[in-house]
């Protein structure tokens, strides 16, 4: 009898444990809105829910790729710029972030925007013959949003097959994952789950769900990310985007100090001089303009207009300076372009070209991170685009 009574004790203990850490972990997961959205995190990213909890009608999702790492202590980066702007971009997106991966994300969190608009940064490293890497695919796959996408019912069956069909191809190498990846396909969408296989897969969501945001909750505190303070409000002002011009131009003139690709000094010496040689004309057999990633886009495309959401795209250029020296012929760059002029015409998205940015001084950082001016030009399209919407 005292052993019954004991493990009783302790089963209440432990349930009451969880109930108590579930309550405190929600009500602490709200966040000071710009250190949240800036914040570059695969915690964050994972945590469609926590998103959704922290974006209200100034905020605005921001996908895009490594891009949003580079450049911070440049004037013109968003986390900069913003920084004490009512607009809030949501940033999403680190390396191997791509269309696919953007499309569950948007599916995952949509529900929670005030502001029906989004932003997809493309970057023309993604369009590459084999598109996006299996094993890229697979370190950034999320199954909480991954089920949450599935269970979104403004999603059309074949949008949400051709993203099943794609994963499951991507996810091959990751036979665990794949294997859950089938359950959810049975449960949600084919409706012909086993019993075992329905409970399964309840348990397994409610783990990822709760695992989300006890990792959210840590990652935050461990990043020092502040609290949600409801009388902090950003400056409702355009920012003075003359001043940022000036600003990027010197700073990038000063970082760059006149060498040959205009990006930063230190890049330059520690990248691209030891490997001048080895990287001229490598790149002149390379195709841009036919990749698995143009459908990928066209997925997320059609998932916008499904949602009721609307898409800009923002084309980064690729550096002019560094292509010419690598090979890549100006034609097929601007096949590039084309194709996605074509695709933001089709589905009706905005957007954001700076295909003819290609030789502007101080527009990269690097070969293809974005650089002052860079910075400056997608942040000015992704402030008019966002303003739109408030002034309906």
């Amino acid at each position: 009898m005292k052993k019954v009574t004991a493990f009783l004790a302790a089963l209440v203990l432990c349930l009451g444990t969880i109930c108590g850490l579930h309550v405190f972990v929600n009500n602490h997961t709200r966040f000071d809105t710009h250190e949240f959205g800036s914040w570059i995190s695969q915690y964050k990213f994972f945590a469609a829910d926590r998103i959704k909890a922290n974006m209200d009608e100034n905020s605005i999702l921001v996908l895009g790729s490594s891009e949003f790492r580079h450049g911070k202590k440049m004037s013109s980066h968003p986390v900069n710029l913003f920084k004490n702007n009512a607009l809030n971009m949501i940033m999403v997106g680190a390396g191997y972030y791509q269309s696919l991966f953007h499309a569950v994300e948007l599916a995952a969190v949509e529900e929670g925007m005030q502001n029906r608009k989004v932003v997809l940064i493309l970057s023309p490293q993604w369009f590459k013959s084999e598109g996006v890497l299996a094993p890229a695919y697979a370190s950034r796959f999320s199954e909480a949003n991954y089920i949450a996408m599935l269970r979104n019912k403004r999603i059309s069956k074949d949008t949400k097959d051709y993203i099943l069909k794609r994963s499951k191809t991507l996810l091959v190498g990751d036979k665990a994952t794949l294997q859950r990846v089938k359950k959810y396909e049975k449960v949600f969408l084919k409706g012909n789950a086993t019993f075992s296989e329905k409970q399964y897969v309840r348990f397994y969501r409610k783990f990822l769900e709760e695992k989300s945001k006890i990792s959210i909750f840590a990652a935050a505190k461990a990043k020092a990310i502040h609290k949600y303070n409801p009388k902090k409000k950003g400056k409702e002002m355009e920012p003075e985007w003359t001043v940022y011009e000036e600003l990027a131009e010197k700073e990038g003139e000063k970082a760059a100090k006149g060498n040959p690709f205009y990006v930063s000094d230190k890049v330059y010496k520690k990248q691209l001089l030891p490997v001048l040689e080895k990287k001229k004309g490598s790149q002149a057999g390379q195709c841009y303009s036919k990749s698995p990633e143009y459908r990928d886009l066209e997925c997320f495309l059609q998932l916008c207009k499904e949602t009721g959401v609307q898409p800009m795209l923002v084309m980064m250029p690729f550096n002019g300076y560094w292509y010419d020296h690598t090979g890549l012929p100006k034609e097929e760059r601007q096949r590039y372009y084309e194709n996605i002029r074509g695709m933001s015409a089709a589905y009706g998205a905005e957007l954001a070209d700076f295909g003819d940015e290609e030789y502007t001084k101080y527009f990269f950082l690097d070969q293809v991170h974005l650089g002052w001016k860079g910075w400056l030009r997608v942040n000015e399209s992704i402030y008019r685009f966002a303003s739109k919407n408030e002034k309906k």
